[in-house]
């Protein structure tokens, strides 16, 4: 003797409409795009405070050319992901 189970149907969300997930995708964008920006400016706020501290000028001169070179950087791709999600 056989006997059969049968599962319960799956209860399932209607799907939200195309406007509001691609609404939701673009605020996360944002948000995303927020936190790197936020990273970015405290990578080069430590990397100019240690070139202000630094006894030697080479080091002096390294890090002040990395932190200009990471901000330029971080605003490029910044301004590219904003203009990305508008």
């Amino acid at each position: 003797m056989t006997t059969t189970t049968t599962r319960p149907a799956k209860q399932t969300e209607p799907a939200a409409p195309a406007a509001k997930r691609r609404e939701l995708r673009r605020e996360i964008g944002v948000l995303a795009v927020n936190a790197y920006e936020r990273g970015i400016a405290d990578i080069v706020a430590l990397e100019k405070d240690a070139a202000k501290i630094t006894p030697y000028p080479w080091a002096k001169n390294a890090l002040t050319v990395s932190a200009g070179l990471i901000e330029d950087v971080g605003a490029a791709y910044v301004r590219t992901a904003r203009q990305i999600l508008r």
